[in-house]
């Protein structure tokens, strides 16, 4: 029998959804359309909020909806960063970095979870999410801004955002990987 999908879960869905306009009007409309797109990603980042808050207060948290919302988050970002590769707005071989630390944790996270263990997310991890999403909020202003120095600026500062996120991603995987192993003995 097919199960109805909650609110919150509705809302997680909402967020893989968005990310066909939000990549649409990034690269077609202009200016316009990047205006747009940073709205549609700012949407789409608070329902990452929305999603929580919904099945904790309605008390609907289910098993779906920890799996699909940690991927939808992954989706989104992961969206964000690979148009500002395409765009030449950020080097690859960072985003390759993020992505392959967070495809270890997630495999990591899915052993420990067949050992019924539960790896929560530290303060490094956390940072590093912090930091990725200022990137792209700064990537954003950067491309919007008109004048030249304040958008050099501005892309200096996500680029700087970037690296931290970077580092605290090497950072927080080896932490992980430590918590891991000492789990899986």
């Amino acid at each position: 029998m097919m199960r109805k999908i909650n609110l919150a879960n509705k809302v997680t869905i909402f967020r893989i959804v968005a990310i066909v306009p939000f990549m649409f009007f990034l690269f077609f409309g202009g200016r316009v359309g990047r205006v747009l797109s940073l709205l549609i990603f700012i949407v789409a980042s608070f329902s990452d909020w929305l999603d929580g808050w919904l099945a904790r207060k309605m008390n609907e948290v289910s098993n779906l909806g920890k799996i699909i919302d940690p991927v939808a988050d992954k989706i989104l970002v992961y969206s964000a960063l690979i148009c500002f590769v395409y765009l030449h707005l950020i080097p690859l071989w960072m985003v390759i970095i993020l992505m392959g630390r967070d495809f270890l944790v997630m495999a990591l996270r899915i052993q420990l979870a067949y050992h019924k263990v539960v790896l929560a997310a530290n303060f490094v991890a956390k940072g590093k999410t912090g930091a990725e999403y200022s990137a792209i909020l700064l990537i954003f202003a950067s491309l919007l801004w008109g004048e030249k120095p304040i958008q050099v600026i501005l892309s200096n500062i996500a680029w700087a955002s970037l690296s931290i996120a970077v580092l605290l991603a090497v950072i927080s995987g080896i932490q992980y990987a430590l918590k891991g192993k000492e789990y899986l003995r």
